[in-house]
């Protein structure tokens, strides 16, 4: 859906950001010294090897606030799958294959589907994107909530836009789905509202 096509913050329960943050900068003043040193000690060598005046704008150092900007950006790109792992828990990112089944009015069959989900998710924020022949929706909020027994509960809302040409309005929905131990599959319930008044099961099984 082209209105809302960002990634989103999200909260996860029982983890502290505010904490992970801390050894980041422990860690961001840490190689702040250690390349202060090797700047010092590289100056002192340049001036002994009699090199040139611009071979010492290596020997400048880095300030603390630019190494944790690096030292951020890194571990939110890509290091915290490593630290997701160790503390157990959960990196749902990728796509995943949805199986999915709508109620109506009572007495009537459910209207089965099929949908590809791309789930987007880094440290700090998450993108839920649903894909069907007829629509696509994006997630708008989410919160990850660990169930035990290496299952996570992911819940989250979203927003709807139907393809042109299809007979379906707009509307906001919310969803809730239980992942399994090592986040293979998955399944849960979603409702929507605002514009179109169902509800229905969605299960997922994670693509190649």
């Amino acid at each position: 859906m082209r209105g809302n096509v960002l990634e989103h913050e999200y909260s996860v329960v029982g983890h502290s950001r505010s904490s992970i943050g801390r050894y980041l900068s422990i860690l961001s003043a840490c190689l702040a010294s250690v390349f202060s040193v090797m700047g010092a000690l590289w100056l002192q060598l340049a001036t002994y090897l009699g090199l040139p005046p611009w071979a010492n704008f290596v020997a400048i150092p880095l300030s603390g606030g630019l190494i944790y900007a690096i030292v951020h950006w890194i571990f939110n790109k890509w290091c915290w799958k490593l630290f997701f792992r160790f503390v157990g828990l959960p990196d749902i990112g990728g796509k995943w294959q949805c199986v999915g089944q709508s109620f109506r009015d009572e007495g009537r069959p459910p209207h089965e589907w099929t949908a590809e989900i791309t789930i987007t998710q880094s440290w700090e924020k998450i993108r839920v994107y649903l894909r069907t022949d007829q629509s696509t929706s994006s997630s708008v909020s989410a919160a990850l909530i660990p169930q035990g027994d290496g299952r996570w509960l992911l819940m989250y809302s979203f927003r709807n836009q139907p393809r042109a040409g299809e007979q379906i309005n707009p509307h906001l929905g919310y969803c809730e789905m239980s992942f399994e131990a090592g986040y293979k599959k998955a399944d849960g319930d979603y409702f929507t509202a605002l514009g179109r008044a169902t509800c229905g099961r969605m299960t997922l099984t994670r693509g190649v």
